[in-house]
């Protein structure tokens, strides 16, 4: 029986070793396909682009602005009226006439949430240990097309990276948020990679809630290394 035990516990140790291998590898040409080192350099990113809403059949524009240490501000229009959400690094909050908020209202905790899993320029996976995250390889995509990569935080947030068999660039993020009350799985599925200094970006994504199709994000321009003004991640002024 000990024999046995022994036997046990050496292919255990030696699935895991050759997991961590795998991962390693994984993590490897992922750095190196989406020019981690660079992006890890950029000091900003603006974003210019469509936001087709599913439910509405609705198109509006949008401007995405972030710059390190994790600010980031959305604008948009919406009923012919402009939405905008600012993080500072510290703080959130939203301004959306169309929504009924006339006034700068502070994020709450899920709100600001949402926008952390955001506001890191380069991805969750670069630099994780000295982040406090630790990272497992947990298998396979249902198609077998990517490898899942999940990612727990020092605070126990959990986010799921599905990465690409064939470019070793991201293809879906996926993470549990509250939504209605109720957690709901988010899925930002990724595509249409285009070069832009030196950096694969996404030109598109596709953000699923429950599964189904909430809006389709297209990119028409992508600027790294822009200057940005501080104030532009505070609360928004209201003219």
């Amino acid at each position: 029986m000990r024999r046995l035990t022994i036997s046990f516990a050496i292919a255990a140790f030696a699935l895991f070793s050759l997991s961590a291998q795998d991962l390693d590898k994984i993590l490897n040409d992922f750095y190196k396909a989406s020019a981690q080192e660079k992006l890890a350099k950029i000091t900003s990113i603006t974003i210019t682009g469509k936001n087709t809403l599913a439910a509405m059949g609705m198109e509006t524009g949008f401007t995405l602005y972030q710059a390190r240490p994790n600010k980031i501000r959305v604008e948009a229009n919406f009923a012919g009226q402009k939405v905008i959400q600012t993080y500072n690094g510290k703080t959130g909050w939203m301004y959306a006439p169309a929504m009924g908020i006339t006034q700068p209202q502070q994020l709450g905790a899920n709100e600001l949430k949402s926008i952390l899993n955001q506001a890191e320029i380069e991805s969750p996976l670069w630099n994780y240990k000295a982040k406090g995250k630790s990272v497992e390889l947990v298998g396979d995509s249902e198609d077998g097309s990517a490898y899942v990569v999940k990612v727990t935080s020092a605070n126990g947030d959990e986010v799921k990276i599905y990465i690409d068999k064939k470019s070793s660039l991201i293809s879906r993020i996926s993470n549990a948020q509250m939504a209605n009350g109720a957690e709901t799985t988010i899925d930002s599925e990724m595509k249409d990679y285009k070069v832009v200094k030196g950096i694969p970006t996404a030109h598109y994504m596709a953000i699923k809630i429950g599964g189904q199709t909430a809006s389709t994000l297209t990119f028409e321009s992508v600027e790294y290394d822009k200057s940005l003004d501080a104030s532009l991640f505070e609360k928004p002024v209201v003219e």
